[in-house]
């Protein structure tokens, strides 16, 4: 039994190693979480640890639920990424009305949830390199108890395998070999740094007494530097390589 979980994890890490988009990685991390027993799986990579947070999303969440969860804005306050950042060990969600009072925003996230079938789960939370934070979760619509068996049975492993798709993932979304020698302004790395806190485009104006066009301007050109696709990949790159400071 011990060897063939050893080779199942060898021909895992494999295949993620050889994966070479973000969907190749999804399609391999639903098989493996599949073969679990697990009906939907979910990667999300925080940015920033609080506030808001704009996260990239690696998953088989029905399209739905990640719509509706977009914009009602529950990354700000969905106590399932909240928890991941100040914890290391994985938890099911229901341990989590044992830790924390639930505003009623944080209620709706796990009532709306239920609704489309995601009603029982557990998370991995994965910290590093420096300052990224990362949840790995698996749900099921089954009866808790039934969940809680199936992810105490297979929670070490589900911890291994969140932990190399997690570093395949970064690997594949912050490539950028350009990016050590990037040169940003001062004005950049001001708009970047109050971007990673999770303030908005307005507010930054605010605090900078520019305007919210030119907060735009600077983040198209920070994100032009980095070799970076949108505002969120930017930060994530000039947090790893020490650029801006969290």
């Amino acid at each position: 039994m011990q060897e063939n979980t050893l080779a199942e994890l060898d021909d895992f890490v494999g295949a993620i190693d050889d994966a070479r988009s973000l969907d190749q990685v999804r399609l391999v991390l639903q098989s493996r979480t599949r073969r679990f027993g697990f009906d939907n799986f979910a990667y999300w990579l925080l940015w920033p640890k609080e506030g808001r947070r704009i996260p990239l999303f690696v998953g088989s969440y029905p399209p739905e639920w990640v719509r509706h969860y977009i914009a009602q804005d529950f990354k700000s306050s969905d106590l399932i990424a909240n928890h991941c950042a100040t914890s290391l060990r994985p938890f099911l969600w229901g341990d989590l009305t044992n830790c924390y009072q639930f505003s009623d925003t944080q209620k709706l996230v796990f009532t709306d949830a239920r609704e489309v079938g995601l009603k029982v789960g557990g998370s991995i939370p994965i910290h590093g390199p420096k300052e990224a934070v990362a949840a790995f979760s698996v749900s099921n619509d089954c009866p808790d108890g039934q969940f809680v068996k199936l992810f105490r049975a297979h929670r070490h492993e589900l911890q291994l395998i969140a932990t190399y798709a997690h570093e395949r993932i970064m690997q594949l979304w912050l490539a950028a070999p350009a990016v050590p020698n990037a040169r940003l302004t001062a004005r950049e790395l001001e708009v970047l740094t109050w971007t990673a806190k999770g303030k908005t485009r307005w507010e930054i104006g605010e605090i900078l007494h520019i305007s919210e066009e030119t907060v735009k301007k600077h983040l198209l050109n920070a994100s032009g530097r980095l070799q970076a696709s949108n505002k969120t990949h930017a930060v994530a790159l000039a947090l790893l390589h020490g650029i801006i400071l969290p």
